[in-house]
């Protein structure tokens, strides 16, 4: 089987260091690895970097090639050169596809973003090719949550376009896919859909090689983290949907305890004023960005990983849960709904509510002592293993896929559709 992928916004296998892999990435790999011939179109921007990528096409691994197409950046993720790098790429992978002198037998793409996913679909209905649409995050019903309340009706005006495109990529696809069931519902709302061939994917994480102990040690002491010390983690990106003033007040709460080292990771030059703050406590170590051998090592040290999402943030399930509990943290989020009843449910984790320091600080108080008293890593791990890993959880999407492409040569061959 052929298969092209459309994603932006993601580390793949051709960027410098060790990226680590999220969906796409993953999905790409197992993909390759089943013998499936696959194209990875993505920008030549990278949006974790922010460094632009060679335009060309690439082979990392037998039968996978990555795709850069060019597209311009943007400094901040909610801004109107977003809104135009992400319309150059749909543009690009539009003269790419109708370039291509090998169609795909299906295109799987994402949304976000809108552009990408109903040029995908379009592309896919105008040559006769099966599509997927994976519902990643609800694009673009959040953006005016983070716009200025005077200038919120302007923006909701300013989004048709965008809205335009969701419902056509949602609406047109052979098979939406979300990555959890409310988000699988909003996309079948936005479609005004219900088809059998709809399924949920959760997010996964590969299987992790978790870091040898002098390595992790090692790590912890280039930062200065006392070898005694529980270590709580955030791991992430300083974007808007995160509110790391909560682990900063948390953390400030928490200083007094010589026992806990909180550890904030990610790029904190988007935010200097915060990393200031962060470092005038005693208790906190900033990491900045950290390779995936790094993240091992961290994280295989940590007792507590924390999600300290904004109250109006727009994710059900993040890929991060999934990540803290392959690694047996026990995890402290703010998201309510499916997160919350998830880590609940397996006993991985604890609700604080959002912008609420005290409980939040509570919360990873508590864990830490319950964890000093029994240790529940492997138990976390082993429902990780169960349900979450991504090895099965990608074999079965792919299955999927080869499902949508024989259902379609089925529907497009009978005599009912000559």
């Amino acid at each position: 089987m052929r298969v092209w992928l459309v994603r932006d916004l993601e580390p793949t296998q051709i960027d410098e260091g060790s990226p680590r892999l999220l969906r796409a990435g993953m999905l790409s790999d197992a993909l390759a690895r089943r013998g499936h011939e696959t194209t990875w179109f993505t920008s030549s921007f990278n949006h974790y970097s922010r460094k632009h990528r060679p335009v060309g096409r690439f082979e990392p691994v037998p039968n996978l090639s990555v795709e850069v197409l060019s597209a311009p950046g943007y400094e901040k993720n909610i801004s109107l050169k977003r809104v135009l790098h992400n319309h150059r790429f749909g543009v690009s992978f539009r003269q790419a596809a109708m370039a291509a002198v090998e169609r795909p037998d299906v295109i799987i793409a994402d949304l976000p973003t809108t552009e990408a996913a109903s040029t995908a679909v379009a592309f896919g209905r105008l040559v006769g090719i099966p599509t997927i649409v994976t519902i990643r995050d609800l694009w673009p019903d959040f953006f005016s949550d983070f716009a200025p309340k005077l200038l919120k009706p302007l923006v909701r005006l300013g989004l048709w376009h965008l809205e335009a495109q969701s419902r056509f990529a949602c609406h047109h696809a052979t098979s939406l896919v979300g990555i959890s069931q409310g988000y699988l519902d909003w996309g079948q709302k936005r479609g005004g859909r219900v088809d059998p061939l709809d399924r949920i994917f959760y997010l996964g994480y590969p299987r992790p090689s978790i870091a040898p102990l002098a390595e992790r040690e090692r790590l912890l002491a280039q930062f200065n983290i006392p070898p005694t010390s529980y270590v709580v983690s955030f791991v992430g990106s300083w974007g808007a949907t995160y509110d790391l003033s909560l682990v900063l007040e948390a953390a400030r709460l928490l200083e007094g305890n010589e026992s806990v080292t909180v550890v904030v990771a990610g790029d904190q030059g988007k935010n200097p004023d915060l990393a200031d703050a962060f470092r005038r406590l005693t208790n906190v170590r900033l990491m900045g960005w950290l390779d995936k051998h790094q993240v091992s090592a961290l994280l295989g040290r940590s007792t507590v990983g924390l999600l300290p999402y904004a109250a109006n943030a727009p994710q059900g399930l993040p890929n991060k849960i999934f990540e803290y509990m392959a690694y047996g943290l026990f995890q402290v989020a703010t998201l309510p709904g499916e997160a919350r009843q998830l880590l609940e449910e397996t006993c991985t984790g604890a609700f604080a509510p959002a912008g609420a320091a005290v409980d939040f600080a509570h919360s990873i108080d508590g864990a830490i002592k319950r964890e000093a008293h029994d240790d529940r890593r492997l138990e976390r791990q082993a429902v990780f293993e169960q349900r979450f890993e991504a090895g099965q959880l990608y074999d079965a999407f792919i299955d999927h896929a080869e499902a949508v492409v024989h259902q379609w040569r089925l529907r497009t061959t009978s005599p009912q559709t000559r």
